[in-house]
C-alpha cells in the first residue's frame, strides 16, 4: 500500500458551490495594472472570506474587504480597502465554468487592471508534521492522507506531544500474540485509535518524508503515559527502514544480526539525552540479535521490555508488560510513530 502523500480538506470553489449561500474560506487574489482581459505580471494574495452572496468581507490588519454577488452568485462585486495610507479599489467581475472569479478594477486615482479569485488549495503535504508546520493542524486526531497512487486514507497525527508533527505508522494491538516474523506479515489498514489499539497494522511505503522514530511498547493508557517510549532523530531512510524492519522477528536476525547493527536511540528528545548504541541495555550490546521478541528497543528502562514476543512464547498476546519474568498477557498494545 502507498500511503502518506498528505493532503489538507479544503473549500473547493466550483460552479456548485456558487450556488450555495456560503462563500467562506481562503481564496488567492491576483492583480495586475494593465486593463486588456489577461493577468500580466499580476501581484497575488491570499484573503478569507467570510458571509455568504448577499454580503461577504475579510479583514486584516491592514485592509478592508467588502462585497456581494447577483444572480445566484455568477456575478460579483466588491471592494478592497487599504487603512494606511486610505485607498480603496473596486472590483466587477463575473464566475465561470470552473468557479474562477475574474474581471476588472479601477481606483480613484485613474489606475485599473484585470483581477481573477479561486479557492486556495495548499500545497501537498507528506506528513503531519507537514501539516502542523503549515498552521493547518486541528489538534490531534485523525487527518486524510492521499497516497502516493492517489486513493485517500485516514491516519492519525499526534500534534501535542514530543513537539508534535506524529503521524502513526505502526500498531501491535493487545489482542495478537507474538510471532511476527516479517513486516509484510503486518496488515495495511491504518490504526486510527492510538488510545485503543485493534488493528494490527505496519507502513511499508517510502520513509523518506521522515527523519525521526518514536516507538512506544507497553501502553494501557492514554497517549501510552504508562508506557516506555525511545527516540531517534535526524536519521536517514535507512535507519528509519531498519527501525521498522525490527518489528519483524526473522527482518530483524537476518539484517541486523548484531545488536550493535540496530540503530541507536534515546528515551528522551533532550539534546543531551543518553544514547543507547543498539536500542538495548548494555549488558546485550556484544552479542547477537534475538528473534525471540520484535520491537526496536529491548530492555533499556525495564526487563522484559519490547513491543512484543517472537519465536519464545509466541502465543503470548499483545506487547510485553516490561516486568521480570511477566509474558504479555493481553492487556498491552505497542506503537510506531515518525516524523
Amino acid at each position: 500500500m502507498k500511503l502518506l502523500a498528505l493532503t489538507i480538506s479544503t473549500i473547493l470553489l466550483s460552479q456548485s458551490a456558487v450556488a450555495q449561500q456560503t462563500l467562506d474560506g481562503t481564496y488567492v487574489l491576483t492583480t495586475d495594472e494593465f486593463h486588456n482581459g489577461l493577468i500580466e505580471s499580476g501581484q497575488s494574495q491570499e484573503i478569507i472570506l467570510a458571509g455568504d452572496k448577499a454580503h461577504f468581507m475579510a479583514h486584516t490588519t491592514a485592509q478592508f474587504l467588502s462585497g456581494s454577488t447577483a444572480q445566484n452568485g455568477n456575478i460579483i462585486q466588491f471592494k478592497l480597502s487599504n487603512k494606511t495610507p486610505s485607498s480603496t479599489q473596486y472590483f466587477a467581475g463575473n464566475v465561470d465554468i470552473n468557479g474562477t472569479f475574474s474581471g476588472t478594477w479601477f481606483a480613484a486615482n485613474g489606475t485599473k487592471g484585470d483581477w481573477s479569485m479561486t479557492a486556495f488549495q495548499p500545497n501537498t503535504a507528506t506528513s503531519c508534521k507537514d501539516i502542523l508546520d503549515a498552521g493547518l493542524s486541528q489538534g490531534d486526531g485523525v487527518y486524510e492522507i492521499s497516497a502516493l497512487s492517489g486513493e485517500a486514507v485516514n491516519v492519525y497525527c499526534d500534534m501535542t506531544r514530543d513537539g508534535g508533527g506524529w503521524t502513526l505508522v505502526g500498531s501491535y494491538p493487545k489482542s495478537q500474540p507474538g510471532g511476527i516474523h516479517r513486516i509484510e506479515e503486518y496488515g495495511d489498514i491504518p490504526e486510527t485509535d492510538p488510545n485503543n489499539v485493534t488493528r494490527l497494522w505496519l507502513y511499508k511505503g517510502d520513509l523518506s518524508v521522515f527523519t525521526d522514530a518514536k516507538e512506544q511498547v507497553s501502553c494501557s493508557t492514554v497517549g501510552c503515559g504508562d508506557g516506555y517510549t525511545v527516540y531517534g532523530q535526524n536519521f536517514t531512510p535507512r535507519e528509519l527502514e531498519l527501525v521498522r524492519y525490527n518489528w519483524g522477528a526473522s527482518d530483524r536476525l537476518e539484517l541486523m544480526p548484531r545488536n550493535s547493527d540496530k540503530p541507536s536511540c534515546t528515551t528522551s528528545l533532550a539534546p543531551d539525552a543518553y544514547v543507547f548504541e543498539g536500542c538495548v541495555g548494555t549488558a546485550y550490546l556484544g552479542g547477537n540479535v534475538s528473534n525471540s521478541t520484535v520491537g526496536w528497543q529491548g530492555d533499556i528502562t525495564a526487563p522484559y521490555c519490547w513491543v512484543a514476543r517472537g519465536t519464545y512464547k509466541s502465543n503470548s498476546s499483545g506487547s510485553a508488560v516490561c516486568s521480570q519474568g511477566n509474558e504479555p498477557n493481553g492487556s498491552q498494545w505497542a506503537l510506531l510513530w515518525m516524523r
